[in-house]
């Protein structure tokens, strides 16, 4: 009798964060839907994370799920930001749907579907696939309006400058991402509950060693329904991003402390018990009082 081996498709999760997109979401859904059908090898779901939309959101996805299968919806009773909502999105994903992979992906279809399939391509030999439109062959569009050209050029480069260069697109708002390093990465609460967790959670993949790739993508403007940008967003973004460089510089700084006390305590028991013991009993009972007060 032969037995047949089944390979386990890696479980896909894009999640669509939605308030009062009533205009769009209809199509999105559709669009992602298409979409997903052509992209083999993978088990994809599409959830769909609603914070307290006063539209017909909600009742539009509802009615959709008897079409899709594939897509779920989840809801918060109050609208708590956008960072809050993928903060929340991730964590049902990894813990309850067991994502192997996170896309995080917009409802107004300025990012685009098509790019699901060659992301998906990338990440099987990285964690990350950011999409990024500051990397060659990717765009933003010509007819953005200036504060929204402000927030993202001045916040990539202002990021770029304090935290590292190795990435050219911080404040992207589509990336994979996969189980092993989000649940690494993924803080209790983001410091921005806005569109300033995107600059956060790219600095903490990087601190936890994620192998990140930026893909180019042309990121087109919304057709239909209102942008969702706080007034607050570019404040908003420089105090993570100086608070990101604080927590870096306070962390180095007490490892110096803590190296330098480490060196004292060193220096002062070997010149005590010198006086008393060989110079070599002496050395390593030094060393290892240096040890204890720097494990303390």
């Amino acid at each position: 009798m032969l037995s047949e081996t089944t390979t386990r498709h890696e479980k896909v999760v894009i999640i669509i964060p939605t308030y009062n997109e009533a205009d769009v979401i209809e199509n999105t859904i559709h669009q992602v839907m298409a979409e997903i059908s052509l992209i083999p090898g993978f088990d994809i779901t599409l959830l769909i994370f609603d914070s307290a939309s006063q539209d017909e959101t909600q009742s539009t996805v509802t009615r959709l799920q008897s079409t899709y299968s594939q897509l779920i919806l989840k809801t918060e009773t109050v609208k708590s930001g956008l960072g809050s909502a993928y903060l929340q999105a991730m964590t049902f994903a990894l813990n309850t749907l067991k994502a192997d992979i996170i896309f995080e992906f917009d409802a107004d279809l300025s990012h685009q579907p098509k790019y699901l399939k060659p992301m998906l391509e990338k990440i099987k030999t990285c964690d990350v696939v950011l999409g990024s439109r500051y990397v060659k062959n990717g765009s933003i569009p010509k007819n953005w309006a200036f504060h929204r050209k402000c927030f993202s050029v001045l916040g990539n480069y202002i990021a770029r400058a304090l935290l590292t260069i190795k990435y050219k697109d911080f404040t992207s708002g589509f990336r994979a991402s996969r189980r092993q390093v989000l649940e690494k990465a993924l803080p209790k609460q983001f410091l921005s509950n806005h569109y300033a967790y995107k600059l956060e959670l790219l600095w903490l993949l990087h601190q936890h060693k994620a192998k990140i790739i930026e893909y180019p993508i042309e990121f087109i403007d919304r057709e239909q329904g209102e942008s969702k940008l706080p007034k607050n967003t570019i404040r908003d973004s420089l105090r993570v991003v100086f608070t990101l460089r604080y927590r870096e510089l306070t962390h180095y700084f007490k490892m110096c402390a803590v190296g330098s006390l480490g060196m004292a305590v060193q220096f002062i028991t070997y010149n005590l018990l010198r006086q008393v013991l060989s110079p070599v009993v002496a050395a390593q009972i030094a060393v290892s009082a240096a040890i204890i007060n720097n494990y303390i």
